[in-house]
């Protein structure tokens, strides 16, 4: 093969559409944090800059409209951005190819992403319908989107946990990261919960909108001191031996001295009949 031959161009057709007429699929899209804010007002500035990917259909009244395929993100910001005045008659947007099978369109979902990055959780749905629609393994699924089979499964595995913390997964108030340091912790989905509610509120009493390992590594230690203290408590009260009370500030000097709640018991028992 000649090395200075060039290669014929090759054209694929980028048209304008008007936003109010593309449909989207309800489900289709596995975003969840879409975070519209600051690419509203870039949109307003310029316009949508990359095109969108949609399927040509036809309504009921046999007008020609859109399904969107990708670029949910840009088509909602466009929408907030023409409810707030904004003149957008039109984006630009990519026809998807008719024969392109459902497979197709979630890989193009997710491979031409070109801004905001899908999160882990988001991630996992997509790989989870793989897996469930498509029977596909998950080496399948690493080669199908260029990642590693470790991905795929520690994806995999957010959509294990409780509904609680997924739900704060993706509303950006729990980190993927200490969701899983929570699991490994707690094996009963009640006490990952209760941990994550603990992390949750501590981050937004310190002002952090997300709960990260810092907070989670907080509550691991308040959880270990508290099972210490009830167990302490049990023995005390096994050492009580059926009295009703005991005077904490006694007991402390006691283990103080003594070191031990066999030896403190002993004396306290012995100091208070």
């Amino acid at each position: 093969m000649e090395t200075n031959v060039i290669n014929a161009t090759k054209r694929k057709d980028i048209f304008l559409v008007d936003p109010r007429n593309i449909v989207v699929m309800d489900g289709f899209n596995v975003r969840r944090d879409f975070d519209l804010d600051e690419l509203k007002e870039q949109i307003k500035a310029k316009g949508v800059l990359n095109a969108i990917t949609v399927i040509a259909f036809k309504d009921k009244d046999g007008l020609e409209r859109y399904k969107l395929v990708d670029g949910e993100r840009r088509y909602r910001a466009t929408m907030l951005a023409i409810s707030e005045g904004a003149d957008i008659p039109y984006v630009p947007a990519l026809k998807a190819p008719k024969d392109a099978t459902v497979q197709d369109l979630y890989i193009e979902q997710m491979m031409r992403n070109e801004g905001k990055r899908f999160t882990e959780l988001e991630c996992a749905i997509m790989f989870r319908r793989f897996k469930e629609e498509f029977g596909f393994s998950q080496v399948q699924i690493a080669e199908t989107f260029k990642k590693s089979p470790a991905f795929i499964s520690k994806c995999l595995a957010l959509l294990d946990l409780p509904q609680y913390m997924q739900d704060k997964i993706a509303s950006g108030e729990l980190s993927a990261k200490a969701a899983r340091e929570l699991a490994s912790n707690y094996t009963d989905p009640y006490d990952q919960v209760r941990a994550a509610k603990s992390a949750v509120r501590t981050a937004k009493a310190a002002g952090r909108a997300t709960a990260t390992n810092k907070e989670v590594q907080r509550s691991l230690k308040d959880a270990k001191q508290g099972k210490a203290i009830a167990d302490a408590l049990r023995c005390v009260a096994a050492y009580l031996d059926g009295e009703p009370t005991v005077e904490v500030d006694a007991l402390i000097k006691l283990l103080d001295k003594h070191g031990t709640l066999y030896a403190a018991m002993k004396e306290y028992k012995s100091s208070h009949k």
